[in-house]
């Protein structure tokens, strides 16, 4: 029982400590009589990428939107980017026999998309798949398909 006790008192002991408030003094002897506070906060680099989705090229088509990548939303660092950089074969694979393959190119309007650096909220990229006349021709019967990769980076463009 004595131990519970001793256990209250102190616990009552450090409660009744006073605590420290800090606050702007003001000098008496000043004219006029002013105080400076300093009101800071912290936004930790948040965003959101949209991709495109799974898409179905229809056979002989040569250019196929695949959709948009967008900067969604954004509260980032001055001075940094979300770069957004796609890896792909390349090459639409046949099911039943992996050797046979239809080339394909993914495209932005300024060619051959292979990466991105978005800056500010609504920044966006269209995206098509295209696949030349000549690779349909050439091209066996069955079920292609092919994985497309987004790699989507936070980086510092003071020193890229």
């Amino acid at each position: 029982m004595k131990k519970w006790i001793a256990l209250f008192l102190t616990l009552a002991l450090a409660l009744s400590l006073p605590v420290t408030a800090f606050a702007a003094e003001i000098n008496q002897d000043s004219d006029p009589k002013t105080a400076k506070a300093t009101v800071t906060t912290s936004i930790e680099p948040t965003y959101t990428v949209t991709i495109p989705g799974n898409v179905q090229v229809e056979f002989n088509a040569t250019s196929t939107k695949f959709g948009t990548i967008e900067l969604a939303a954004a509260q980032i660092d001055p001075g940094y980017a979300v770069k957004v950089t796609l890896s792909a074969s390349g090459k639409l694979k046949n099911e039943a026999d992996q050797t046979k393959t239809i080339a394909y190119t993914v495209n932005s309007g300024d060619g051959v998309f292979s990466s991105q650096a978005y800056q500010n909220e609504g920044d966006s990229t269209d995206l098509t798949i295209d696949i030349t006349r000549a690779a349909w021709n050439a091209a066996y019967a069955g079920n292609y398909s092919d994985t497309v990769t987004f790699t989507v980076s936070y980086i510092d463009t003071t020193t890229a």
